[in-house]
């Protein structure tokens, strides 16, 4: 039984665990992310022609390739924060950088190709990010492809730097038109250019296609909530052990209308559903503030399950204040009824429609108090009273008598 309650709660909830997984990674997913798809770009192109410029044993001897690798983490880390400002985070790691290369080399640092590339490259990036994330966001589908094709040309530049250096050229306007003139080099040029499009282009498509996944997930979220309740949809992602059967201690919570039968025989449906509507939309947060395992509404019954009789009463006082605010304006009031003890708990239900709930007299006994209880008024059991009684101002009532129960139940009107 155990085994066959949480496939049905895995079941139940199976879009929702999906989307939940694949798209609410942690932070630190999200820092390798931004490591594999932005701020590592830098490190692996400046670092590769560093190696081959220098040697190897020299480079992975230099401190401040090092310092390259510490301030491209810090970016990463910022940059993965969702708050973070993208155009002053993409500066963070050649700003780093700068800071404390610029004291050793003094005015040589600007002299430097690599350096000058690092820095081009990082302003139209941390541009092009700050125009898509921050000053005009809804043009996505030409910044995107834009920011690839940028990012293709980080190849060509570097490969530049590389010849400049390995030469021991002077970098200036002449020697970058006799590059353009080269045959090979224009084929680099454009290649890569057009490869950074295509990718770009590819880009668009997954950035919308992650858009609609999102929606998805917020509307199945929304979904699996409104069905299920919150605390089914946390429980099914963090312990679905805990949806089970199980018997628990619960107080019960039962809210119904009184008259309303009749006062819908003479009212019109269109004006029935608008009244029964706003009655769930002020009840329900009245509800919800005491953290409910589950509020369900049937009609203009509503059911909720807390796991304590504290969480129980203050409930139903709020719930009564809004429903009795609510419906005196149509001259109807709802009645109240609280009862605690245990239950069996989990999801019930067959092959295709599948339910949380709670089962047991406990739940049949709050139905009848609620049932014996006017328009306005709360009643609780002896039970309830007993467990916290020293917290509550009641007046007893008449020993009430329930259809179905063998002796009558010992109750307490709340004031």
């Amino acid at each position: 039984m155990k085994n066959r309650s949480i496939e049905t709660a895995k079941s139940s909830l199976k879009s929702k665990i999906v989307w939940k997984s694949l798209l609410q990674g942690s932070r630190t997913s999200t820092f390798f992310s931004e490591v594999l798809s932005n701020s590592g770009h830098f490190l692996i192109l400046k670092s590769l022609s560093d190696s081959i410029l220098a040697g190897f044993f020299k480079f992975i001897t230099d401190p401040t390739e090092y310092l390259l690798i510490v301030a491209m983490l810090v970016q990463a880390w910022y940059l993965s924060n969702s708050k973070c400002h993208r155009f002053w985070g993409n500066l963070i790691c050649v700003g780093i950088y700068t800071l404390i290369d610029l004291p050793i080399d003094g005015l040589d640092f600007f002299q430097n190709p690599s350096h000058v590339v690092f820095w081009l490259f990082s302003l139209m990036i941390a541009t092009l990010q700050g125009l898509r994330f921050h000053w005009a966001k809804g043009i996505d589908d030409w910044l995107i492809p834009l920011e690839s094709v940028v990012r293709a040309l980080m190849v060509v530049a570097f490969y530049v730097v590389i010849g400049i250096k390995s030469q021991y050229l002077i970098a200036n306007l002449e020697l970058i038109v006799t590059f353009s003139r080269t045959a090979t080099h224009w084929f680099l040029t454009w290649s890569m250019v057009f490869i950074g499009l295509l990718l770009g282009l590819q880009s668009v498509q997954i950035f919308k296609q992650r858009k609609q996944l999102q929606k998805t997930d917020q509307l199945l979220g929304n979904m699996a909530e409104w069905g299920m309740g919150s605390h089914v949809v946390d429980t099914a992602l963090n312990n679905p052990a805990g949806l089970a059967f199980q018997k628990c201690d619960r107080t019960i919570l039962f809210m119904d209308i009184r008259g309303f039968t009749s006062w819908c025989e003479k009212t019109s449906p269109e004006t029935v559903a608008a009244v029964i509507n706003e009655y769930y939309r002020c009840v329900e947060p009245a509800a919800a503030k005491f953290q409910p395992l589950r509020i369900t509404f049937t009609a203009d019954e509503i059911m909720a399950i807390y796991a304590t009789p504290q969480q129980g009463i203050a409930a139903a006082k709020s719930m009564s204040k809004a429903a009795l605010e609510m419906l005196e304006l149509y001259g109807i009031g709802a009645g109240c009824g609280v009862h605690c003890g245990s239950v069996i708990e989990g999801l019930f239900g067959g092959a295709d429609v599948r339910t949380y709930t709670v089962i047991g007299d406990v739940v049949n006994t709050a139905k009848r108090l609620e049932g014996a209880t006017p328009g306005g008024a709360i009643t609780i059991s002896d039970a309830v009273y007993q467990g916290i009684s020293q917290r509550l101002t009641v007046e007893p009532c008449e020993p009430i008598v329930a259809k179905g129960k063998t002796a009558a139940l010992i109750a307490w009107w709340l004031i």
